[in-house]
């Protein structure tokens, strides 16, 4: 659970380098070190879980279509 919360911190200020270093820093102060391909690794999750709703959530002329024309036979056939 900390790994995560600390994923999302880090992705949420943009995941830049100048937020590494400060990081690494404040995880060897509280001895979480260990943690971090931890956070690396749920950070990469948190990234293509961005890609991918980018990528599925883009309507397509086909899909926009096939919407249409559902919605259309559901109000004829109603």
């Amino acid at each position: 659970m900390i790994a995560t919360d600390y994923a999302k911190a880090l992705y949420e200020l943009g995941g830049k380098e100048e937020h590494l270093a400060p990081l690494k820093s404040m995880l060897e102060r509280r001895g979480h070190q260990k943690l971090l391909p931890t956070i690396l690794a749920e950070y990469e999750k948190l990234a293509l879980t961005k890609e991918r709703l980018a990528l599925h959530g883009h309507e397509t002329p086909e899909r926009r279509r096939t919407r249409e024309l559902l919605e259309l036979y559901r109000k004829l056939t109603a």
